[in-house]
């Protein structure tokens, strides 16, 4: 799990990382041996990682690594600026004609983590569990649960929510898992008043200091200045926190895999780089950002 102090040094790095992508935003790559990876926000932590952490695999191989959300990433392997695109959702079918129509290659996909959607909220609020009906209650447009005395009256006061910004896949993600979709089968919408942040780390630490706070993100961004909730399917039913085996098993209701997209088959130093990701040493450095591995 991370330290802020390390944090604060990778949002270092980032700051730099973004600057240097910036100037280096056309289709055709201005450095050798560089490779361009670009997307969820979810994953720049972990992104940034593996990106220093390479660098002593091979000294010939910058990673450059960035964040935007999973919607910026996707955008740019279709506009053939980045070789991977980060993300926290799977690629929609539209979303891969459009690589195939820009690049005339085939999505590649690549499950490299596990994450367990945590639930966080402020450390005042003595509530531990909710459930996925109370959340769609929450969440939801049209949702009828708008203060903490609504889900137990340990608590009162009214419910300030943050989430994340539309390009996000954890938006998506959780939208689809928790908004649910109406009685015609159409995709319900997040209620507005929403505080939708750039940043997962954002929506943890605005939660920190909001005494009535909830949001949502992966449980890698868990810090001791938030509490995370018990899980249910159901009101009534036992909780789950988020954890490794739940998160692989699906038994955690708010479980999903995280992802990595080429344009193409990868060869060269992106494919030296994705089966250094998929091998023991990549995979042991997903567990130390706090997300699950594959094994």
């Amino acid at each position: 799990m991370n330290t802020p102090l390390n944090r604060g040094i990778r949002l270092g790095a980032i700051v730099t990382t973004t600057i240097l992508v910036a100037s280096a935003a056309l289709p055709v790559r201005t450095v050798a041996g560089e490779i361009r990876a670009k997307g969820s926000d979810t994953l720049i932590q972990l992104a940034t990682a593996w990106a220093e952490a390479y660098r002593k695999v091979d000294k010939n191989v910058f990673v450059n690594a960035n964040g935007g959300g999973t919607g910026t990433g996707v955008a740019a392997l279709q506009n053939n600026s980045t070789d991977i695109c980060n993300a926290s959702r799977e690629m929609k079918p539209e979303e891969r004609a459009k690589v195939k129509e820009v690049t005339g290659k085939d999505v590649k996909e690549f499950v490299v983590a596990y994450d367990a959607l945590a639930v966080y909220a402020n450390p005042r609020n003595p509530i531990k569990q909710i459930s996925v009906e109370e959340l769609r209650e929450i969440w939801a447009e049209g949702g009828n649960i708008t203060s903490w005395d609504q889900v137990s009256s340990s608590y009162k006061g009214k419910m300030v929510l943050f989430g994340r910004q539309n390009n996000s896949g954890t938006y998506d993600y959780f939208r689809e898992h928790i908004c649910g979709k109406t009685a015609d089968k159409k995709q319900r919408e997040f209620r507005g008043g929403i505080s939708e942040l750039n940043g997962s780390a954002e929506v943890v630490e605005n939660v920190a200091r909001t005494p009535g706070g909830l949001g949502y993100s992966g449980m890698g961004y868990k810090t001791d200045k938030v509490n995370w909730l018990k899980v249910s399917n159901k009101k009534g039913e036992p909780g789950i926190e988020p954890g490794a085996e739940v998160a692989r098993s699906g038994k955690y209701p708010i479980a999903r895999k995280l992802y990595l997209y080429t344009a193409g088959e990868p060869t060269g130093e992106l494919k030296a780089y994705l089966e250094w990701i998929l091998s023991p040493a990549g995979q042991k450095i997903v567990e130390q950002e706090g997300f699950v591995p594959l094994k």
